[in-house]
């Protein structure tokens, strides 16, 4: 069995305090399926290398931009947000611009989103872009300069028009106007232990 960090976060299959109590008690938690005597995971105090785990590539995403002459007002920002929220629309990322707002949203969501904001904000100059978002995936990597400079290095040798890079303690979000699959080979080549 593969050994986990102690930590409290991912699907949430087993409950938070059960981690608790194993770290507590420094005893190992074994998560198996109800099906199977086989296999399971084993969370115990092994500290996780910072390597990349996966990398993914999502092509399915837009970027919207409502534009107006004078600068936008905290209420109608709000009502944005609450509009897209009322009709079923999750937006991955929302700003605030000086003379409007920007959003991410699910391509599948665009035509929907397309006439809401047709009808409710035709003062609004709206703008559509399609992206890419590249994920590198590793507990840690974030913190190891080395891998962020391995993915700026490579994404600048292949020329690669950078949008927005995002940093969480397990993930690099790199939004790009397009990506393709040799590029991504190459960074799987180089980033990924087999």
């Amino acid at each position: 069995m593969k050994c986990k960090k102690w930590r409290i976060v991912g699907a949430k299959v087993l409950h938070n305090r059960c981690i608790q109590m194993g770290k507590k008690f420094d005893c190992d938690i074994v998560s198996k399926s109800t099906f199977s005597e086989h296999g399971g995971t084993k969370i115990c105090q092994q500290i996780e290398t910072s390597e990349v785990k996966s990398i993914v590539k999502n092509e399915k995403l837009v970027t919207i931009k409502m534009e107006k002459k004078e600068p936008i007002k905290k209420e109608d920002m709000y009502l944005i947000y609450q509009s897209l929220l009322q009709n079923n629309v999750i937006v991955e990322a929302f700003y605030k611009r000086e003379c409007g707002v920007q959003f991410r949203i699910k391509q599948e969501e665009q035509n929907k989103v397309q006439e809401l904001l047709e009808n409710n904000y035709s003062n609004y100059k709206i703008i559509q872009e399609d992206f890419v978002k590249l994920s590198i995936v590793g507990y840690g990597i974030t913190q190891d300069c080395q891998v962020l400079n391995q993915v700026m290095a490579m994404l600048k040798c292949y020329e690669i028009d950078i949008l927005d890079i995002n940093l969480t303690q397990a993930k690099i979000e790199v939004l790009v106007d397009g990506i393709n699959n040799d590029v991504i080979a190459k960074l799987h080549e180089k980033l990924i232990n087999n």
